[in-house]
């Protein structure tokens, strides 16, 4: 949708297209990063895409208490239309505020017939560049914090007048909110059997600890204070998301499960020593308790320790590839 800048109407469709068949498999849809992302466009791009299985991607268009449903009604209308529709880490935008609301809308729309799904990471706080349209206008009166509650790596306690500094300044900052009621958080780990996502990779880019320890810390959050079962949180790690991204990813088909035939991505853990030790000041460190990891049947990580020089990954293209 950013295309609308420069493009026209037709011209942003045809683009969307060409990367749809380039192997891209989902419409991603940011309203609350990129203010260009109008309403009119998104609901011009569900109906052109409708009923094409063509996924679209929703960082919902509100964080605010005062809003957030609205975002989870403008994704729901998107479903209306005949698109299915995956909302991105909910509790951060579009139920930080009301969890149980947003899901009886969301399951209600399933109810209906319409195909929505959405995941979570178990942090209570998210990150955004300082340089995005999250942080234009009163954006500490709409996520309810002050700066005790926000932070930046490298960056001491920060001021409204150091703040304006770094958002004035050209170098980018990665900045955490710690805006996400813990109750949300804990609504949706134990109230729902949806996905769990991280959000981002574990790279050097990443200053959440998201990307290298959502999985071990709902372990050590839900599944060791027995509030969720260990064979439901390895489903909702892995078979699960593949099943719901499959129709739109083809070979997801055939990954998720240990099957004869199955792609072989496994992980070995050792029970007893799952840890999450990747925190807000070193968010690249990695869990403890993981001794093996094989991507594509090649290991890629062995006796806790990562293999140099492979990458057996590849990209998965979508439905609509060539």
């Amino acid at each position: 949708p950013v295309f609308a800048n420069h493009l026209t109407q037709d011209q942003m469709f045809a683009a969307l297209e060409d990367s749809l068949r380039y192997g891209a498999y989902t419409i991603s849809l940011s309203p609350e990063y990129t203010k260009e992302t109008t309403p009119e466009i998104i609901r011009d791009l569900a109906e052109h895409f409708a009923r094409q299985n063509v996924l679209f991607t929703f960082h919902l268009r509100y964080s605010s208490a005062a809003q957030e449903l609205e975002g989870v009604q403008e994704a729901i209308d998107c479903a209306v239309k005949g698109n299915p529709v995956h909302l991105l880490h909910i509790t951060s935008t579009g139920a930080a505020f009301h969890p149980e609301e947003a899901k009886r809308m969301i399951d209600a729309a399933v109810q209906s017939g319409m195909q929505i799904s959405y995941d979570f990471y178990p942090y209570t706080a998210w990150a955004s560049s300082i340089h995005r349209a999250r942080f234009q206008g009163d954006w500490q009166e709409r996520y309810q914090v002050d700066f005790s509650k926000v932070r930046i790596l490298g960056e001491g306690e920060l001021t409204p007048r150091r703040f304006e500094e770094l958002k004035n300044d050209s170098k980018d900052s990665m900045v955490i909110v710690e805006s996400i009621p813990q109750s949300t958080v804990d609504y949706f780990a134990t109230n729902t059997t949806c996905p769990i996502g991280t959000d981002s990779e574990a790279n050097y880019t990443t200053t959440h600890p998201r990307g290298a320890g959502s999985f071990t810390k709902f372990i050590t959050d839900y599944v060791d204070t027995g509030k969720v079962e260990f064979g439901q949180a390895i489903h909702r790690f892995s078979t699960l998301a593949a099943k719901q991204f499959s129709p739109y990813i083809p070979e997801l088909a055939k990954r998720g499960e240990i099957k004869v035939g199955y792609a072989a991505d496994l992980v070995l853990w050792d029970r007893e020593k799952i840890k999450s030790n990747a925190n807000f000041f070193n968010p690249h460190q990695p869990s403890s308790g993981v001794v093996a990891v094989f991507v594509n049947g090649a290991p890629v990580v062995l006796g806790g320790k990562p293999v140099e020089r492979v990458a057996p990954g590849k990209h998965l293209k979508g439905s609509w590839a060539k």
